[in-house]
């Protein structure tokens, strides 16, 4: 039971190291960025444009973290390391098609079906708490602290602009946070783990 624990253990802090190079924030920030745009240009649906980050996403890590980290250090399995690329784009992917869901479109008409006990925008409850939720789960399953301040400032931004601003202003200002905290973590990390001889001999 020790050993497992052990196992355990080792594997969070090998996922927790893997995106300590603020790749995942950028990413995600990105694609809040583009999402606002997505708003402030009454879309109905997200466009191609606003999906083009997540496409970086495994490029990023494969020319930036693994090069620095090596798979040694990240527990020596390569198959891992690949889950742990596409499991954050999968998840970016599902709450890009619930916020197209009820922020754009509303193919549902969600907007008449979930009526608010006060006056307020609906449309912003409702993307805030996706973001929110999405961080929060993203906090628990890596255990990234930051996650859980990203949630906290898309629910408290969506609360505040449900009544007084703009629909698109939580998108904006929770992607401001991921994307300057994000490239700061980035700085820090390959700071840290620089390139040796051979691994940008590699690269190039």
């Amino acid at each position: 039971m020790t050993d497992k624990k052990k196992a355990i253990s080792s594997k969070t802090k090998a996922l927790q190291l893997f995106h300590q190079d603020g790749i995942i924030d950028i990413i995600s920030g990105a694609l809040l960025v583009n999402f606002g745009f997505d708003i402030l240009n009454n879309n109905e649906t997200t466009s191609l444009f606003t999906w083009i980050p997540i496409i970086l996403l495994s490029s990023l890590k494969n020319k930036t973290t693994i090069p620095r980290l090596g798979y040694e250090s990240l527990g020596g399995d390569e198959r891992q390391v690949k889950q742990w690329i596409f499991y954050p784009a999968v998840g970016m992917i599902l709450v890009l098609i619930l916020l197209g869901i009820f922020i754009l479109g509303d193919p549902l008409d969600l907007k008449n079906t979930f009526i608010l006990p006060f006056s307020g925008n609906s449309k912003t409850l409702f993307g805030s708490i996706i973001v929110s939720a999405a961080c929060f789960i993203t906090g628990l399953l890596i255990s990234l602290n930051r996650f859980y301040v990203y949630g906290a400032v898309a629910l408290v931004t969506g609360l505040i602009s449900c009544f007084f601003l703009p629909i698109y202003f939580p998108f904006f200002l929770t992607a401001s946070v991921m994307m300057v905290y994000g490239t700061r973590l980035m700085i820090t990390f390959t700071r840290a783990y620089p390139l040796d001889d051979k691994r940008k001999n590699n690269e190039k």
